[in-house]
């Protein structure tokens, strides 16, 4: 299927040189999807872009509105097809992580079941779009409780051209970090494992937005749409880029209250503490420490923490 056969049977047409928006149903469910298309006149390749997988992410889901208003057909070559956001009933209920229906985190149920629970089913409805494209850009930031500076993932599945060319393309939003991962039930994870090369942004954090950092992220988005050609002009090469093999999440073992012991972007050593939970009298239930080497990509800033909720996160590299 590509996207033209996707949206024929929404009864969008598709025309060369046009841009069109309207929303996605998604099938057994009341959410719909707003989305734009934007079509060039000239032949090229089909590119997916979603913002607002979670609801609380505000810097990518405003990229992904401003990208959708500001990309002309006169200057694409191909196809881009633009959700605007994915996750209309997780933004209007202003949650992290979840969305209301189910109460499941989007980006862990990927590719979704299309008779499943609400999140899986819009979680199945973009692994169809993702199979229409060439190449898969997910937008996300900070969510309302996450503080962490820019990084991209890259998925390591899908063999090895399709996930060299998720690592290649990932330098050019020109983020300090990029990580590989080999999670399977995420966005770039279903993407790639049905074939689809694609990289997952980072960007914001704390529940806000900034025009400064919108305006970043468009700018990091629109180089990467020059780098696959889409987008006419020249790519910029950022040299500053540090790639990481992995990245270590911290998920918390007990309920209470979260003091992180160290700050965001900072380097540490393995065995060092990253924090520990207390309980409400001040009786420390679990400590942290880094397992290798690396550096603190992202730290959550609420003073509350659920069992099971991630931590931080530690990017290491293939040596460390």
């Amino acid at each position: 299927m590509n996207f033209k056969e996707f949206f024929d049977v929404l009864g969008v047409q598709i025309d060369a040189g046009k841009k069109v928006s309207g929303y996605v149903p998604v099938p057994g469910t009341p959410v719909e999807m707003p989305f734009t298309i934007i079509s060039g006149s000239r032949p090229g390749k089909q590119i997916l872009v979603t913002g607002g997988v979670h609801g609380g992410e505000y810097p990518c889901i405003e990229t992904a509105i401003r990208l959708a208003r500001q990309l002309d057909p006169a200057e694409i070559m191909g196809t881009v097809v633009v959700i605007h956001p994915v996750n209309p009933p997780a933004f209007f209920a202003k949650l992290q992580y979840f969305g209301p229906y189910d109460g499941k985190n989007l980006n862990r149920v990927f590719p979704g079941k299309a008779l499943g629970s609400v999140s899986e089913r819009i979680a199945y409805t973009v692994s169809q779009l993702q199979q229409c494209s060439d190449f898969y850009i997910d937008l996300h930031g900070g969510d309302i409780h996450e503080a962490l500076v820019p990084f991209v993932i890259y998925s390591k599945l899908g063999g090895d051209e399709v996930a060299e060319q998720s690592r290649k393309l990932s330098a050019f939003p020109g983020f300090p970090w990029v990580v590989g991962s080999v999670s399977e039930n995420g966005s770039i994870g279903g993407a790639a494992s049905a074939g689809v090369p694609g990289f997952l942004a980072e960007l914001g954090m704390c529940g806000r937005w900034s025009e400064e950092e919108v305006e970043q992220y468009v700018e990091a988005i629109r180089n990467t749409l020059k780098a696959l050609e889409v987008l006419e002009g020249t790519p910029i090469q950022h040299k500053e880029v540090t790639y990481l093999d992995s990245m270590q999440v911290v998920t918390a073992a007990h309920q209470g209250c979260w003091y992180p012991a160290k700050a965001l972007g900072e380097v540490v050593k393995a065995g060092e503490k990253l924090g520990e939970i207390r309980d409400f009298f001040g009786e420390v239930l679990s400590t942290y420490t880094a397992e290798k080497e690396g550096t603190l990509l992202y730290l959550v800033t609420s003073l509350a923490i659920v069992e099971g909720d991630p931590l931080c996160a530690v990017g290491v590299d293939g040596g460390r």
